[in-house]
């Protein structure tokens, strides 16, 4: 149901009176004609115009929905902020990540040229006891 802002004259007093009935019907669950009746026994117990009463609660159902929405707009903005914030920590991790993967492959460089360089030195120390053992053969069997 569309909420118009109309004028307070005669024939405007029964559109108030629409729309406070079906801010009743809306937000209490009732029929139509339940709603009216609430509207009227309220005017009547409260000695007020039934029209000026409607226009009190269209208008306030009006500034319920104004404030409804600015809490809703204020919790999206929130969100936003909140998904902002973690996707910034996301970027920040993967950052920290990427750091710790490079210096990781660095420590792994360094470690694999340290086994190229013990694998070389053996292999030369090798050859030496290689030829050791030839040259004490040789002697062995000058001998």
């Amino acid at each position: 149901m569309r909420l118009r802002w109309p004028s307070c004259g005669g024939r405007d007093q029964s559109v108030w009176i629409e729309q406070a009935k079906g801010v009743l019907v809306a937000t209490r669950g009732v029929s139509p004609d339940a709603a009216f009746q609430q509207l009227r026994n309220q005017a009547r117990s409260s000695s007020r115009k039934l029209a000026d009463l409607a226009r009190e609660v269209v208008q306030a159902a009006q500034r319920e929905r104004v404030a409804a929405l600015a809490v809703d707009d204020a919790r999206v903005r929130a969100a936003e902020g909140r998904a902002r914030e973690a996707e910034q920590a996301l970027v920040a991790a993967q950052t920290g990540l990427a750091r710790r993967t490079a210096a990781l492959d660095r420590a792994q460089d360094g470690a694999d040229e340290r086994e190229r360089a013990a694998d070389t030195r053996n292999h030369l120390a090798d050859q030496r006891d290689q030829a050791a053992d030839a040259r004490e053969r040789t002697a062995r069997e000058t001998e």
